[in-house]
Parts: structure tokens; sequence; C-alpha cells
């Protein structure tokens, strides 16, 4: 008796009540359905069956979704920023001017205007430190606008070159950063109303990718002509500034040659006169 007895309990225990619990009991309690003698969920007729989980989609590689189009304009693209940075730091960073003479030396200054107006109209030739030694003495340019609460002018520079000059501008920004601003100057002889004169462009050297005249340099940058026409009204104000000399050769109707020197020569400006040349 006791063995079949043991078997009744244990077979009660499978139906009616499972050893570990039925998931689905308390769910299926809740909302009035019948219970399966199994303790297994059956799903109801009216419950719509359930959607199948969908399969995972393959992940795409980025490398593999780069197409040739794709390469080329993200090429383009660095490329174009990487100029654009080169260009803003070669804009800050100043020109050598410890190779123009007489800018930085402490040489004696000659009085240029006296000597021009002494000749009578004779040819003048003056080199470069005489003429930077004239002007370390005797411009003194400021500074307007917005830029003057940061920034001062430190000096004007004359360099020579085969040709043409350059002149250059050096301002401190805060208490030592350097920044020059140069503006290139050919000279031309032209004849207006059957009567030679002297003409100046902005412009010197060789041309720039595309035939347009360099103009001059900004840092070490060289720009075209137009772009650096703004220092047309600084050119301006420094012929008011040394109006008795530019009278003069006006006056005389001196036309300058410039010449690059070199192996011991020293650069040169000729000044000859307008009739020199008929």
């Amino acid at each position: 008796m006791a063995p079949s007895g043991n078997r009744r309990r244990t077979k009660r225990i499978a139906n009616d009540n499972p050893l570990y619990g039925d998931l689905f009991r308390g769910e299926l309690e809740s909302r009035g359905e019948d219970i399966p003698a199994s303790g297994v969920y059956q799903r109801h007729p009216d419950e719509p069956e359930p959607h199948e989980p969908a399969e995972p989609e393959e992940e795409v590689s980025f490398w593999k979704s780069l197409n040739g189009w794709h390469l080329a304009t993200c090429t383009i693209f660095l490329l174009f920023a990487a100029f654009l940075y080169w260009l803003a730091i070669s804009m800050w960073v100043p020109q050598d001017m410890h190779d123009i003479a007489g800018y930085t030396d402490k040489g004696a200054a000659r009085d240029l205007t006296a000597i021009l107006r002494n000749a009578n109209g004779g040819e003048v030739v003056f080199t470069e430190a005489e003429i930077n030694r004239y002007l370390r003495d005797t411009c003194r340019m400021r500074q307007t606008g917005v830029m003057a609460i940061i920034s001062h002018s430190e000096g004007v520079a004359l360099r020579i070159h085969d040709g043409y000059c350059e002149f250059i501008i050096d301002r401190l920004i805060g208490s030592n950063l350097h920044q020059t601003t140069s503006v290139y100057l050919t000279f031309h002889r032209v004849t207006e109303r059957g009567r030679q004169t002297v003409r100046m462009d902005i412009s010197g050297g060789e041309p720039m990718l595309g035939g347009s005249p360099r103009g001059g340099r900004i840092g070490c940058v060289d720009f075209p002509q137009q772009y650096m026409r703004m220092l047309q009204p600084p050119l301006e104000t420094l012929t008011t500034c040394y109006r008795d000399f530019f009278n003069t050769i006006r006056e005389h109707g001196y036309f300058p040659t410039f010449t690059k020197g070199g192996n011991g020569r020293d650069s040169t400006v000729l000044l000859t006169p307008m009739n020199s040349f008929s």
C-alpha cells in the first residue's frame, strides 16, 4: 500500500502543482482562461499569431561603402582644408627683414632730400642702405582704426629688386608678434598729350598663376595686384610726408631704375631725368 500511495502523490504533483511552478499560471488565472493540465500555455483562438523575430541585417563596413567618387570628394576637401590652413599660418609669418640693408644697422643717415635738391636735375644714385636709414630716422607711421588697440607700426623699409622695389610695413601685434605687409612698385615711362611722364604700378616680379600680376605680400604669401590696392592710401600718405622730396622728382622728371646688388655690390636706385631719354 505504501508504494502505490507514493505513486499517486507523485502524479498529482506533476499534473496539478508542478514542482517548479507554472510560468504562465498567474497570467491565465488573471484572464479567466482555463489552465491546461499539462501546465503548457495554449494560444486563444482570437489571439493573433506572434511575429517571428526579423533576421538581423548584415552590417556594412564603412570602407566597403566608399566608392571612387566618395574618395575623390574626400581627398579634394582635405587638400583644400590643408591649403587654407597653410595660407592662414603663412600670412602671420613675417618675412625676414634682416637682409634689407640699413634697416637694422645703426649707421648715420644722409639727408636724401638735400642731396636730390643740390643735384639740380642731374643723375643721382641712392643705395638701399641710405634709403632705409633715412626712412628709419624720418618716417613716423602711426596705426589708426580698430587695430590701433592691439598693434602699432614698428617701421618701414624699402627692398630693391631688379626692375622694381618693395615697400614694406612692419607692425607689432601685442608685445612681440611681428606682421609684415608689402607692396611691389614698378615705374614706366609713358607719353601723355605728347609729353613723357612716369607712371607707377602696384606690381612686380613674375606673374602669378593665371597671369595675374603680383601686387605684394602679406606675411610670406604673394597676393595679386587687385588685393594689394588696399595699401595705396599709406603710399599716398608717404608722399605727403616727403613732399619736398617727391616735388623735386616731379620737377625734374626723374625716372627710377632699380638694380639688385650681389657679390659685394649694393642694391641701388638710379634717378635719371626724363629729358635724357629723348
